[in-house]
């Protein structure tokens, strides 16, 4: 009875994450809880819901998922965090960071007109590579803000973080396009390394 309770309030996100994955045809597996990967973008006032290691011949290697609780005036929000390992980040390529922008026809409710990408100095290009592709270009619409970044330290290597903010969605279902066009995100941040 004591587990039926716990995993009625157990946050399915994860699950339903890996589900979609599975169903896709990407090969992938939950990792138990409290592995290293869990600490990725995770400062103590979120928590991570667990880690999914992807075992595809794919770019992507883990997918760790965090959730800030909601409190009385502010609903629960989610990140999802695709890792893209990498040697020597740090002296090879400096600091990376790109960012979608959504512009909309109205402010904050409209529909989205366009998307653009922010980016640090040596970036650039990658920055316009995304922006002719369009399968990359419909990603933000799709599933929700998109930053990418680069780590070094403990962690060295590329982080795409998708963003959802309070959707009661979380994260809408990937299809295997944009599970394709994540992947070629992944390479072009490989690809600086090169």
């Amino acid at each position: 009875m004591f587990k039926n309770l716990v995993k009625k309030l157990q946050d399915p996100t994860r699950e339903n994450l890996y589900k979609n994955l599975m169903n896709i045809g990407i090969n992938c597996e939950l990792l138990e809880r409290g592995a290293p990967e869990e600490k990725l973008f995770n400062p103590w006032y979120r928590r991570s819901l667990g880690v999914l290691r992807i075992n595809s011949d794919s770019t992507i290697k883990y997918v760790n998922i965090i959730k800030m609780d909601g409190s009385k005036n502010n609903p629960p929000k989610w990140w999802f965090y695709f890792a893209v390992p990498g040697k020597q980040i740090g002296l090879r390529v400096g600091s990376v960071e790109i960012k979608s922008r959504k512009h909309r026809a109205f402010p904050v409710f409209g529909k989205i007109k366009s998307i653009s990408w922010e980016t640090t100095g040596n970036a650039t290009k990658l920055a316009q590579e995304f922006s002719n592709d369009p399968e990359i270009q419909a990603l933000p619409a799709k599933l929700g803000n998109i930053k990418i970044t680069s780590l070094s330290g403990d962690f060295s290597g590329f982080c795409i973080e998708i963003y959802r903010g309070s959707n009661r969605w979380r994260i809408a279902p990937i299809d295997l396009h944009q599970w394709e066009a994540l992947n070629r995100i992944a390479e072009g941040c490989t690809g600086l390394l090169a």
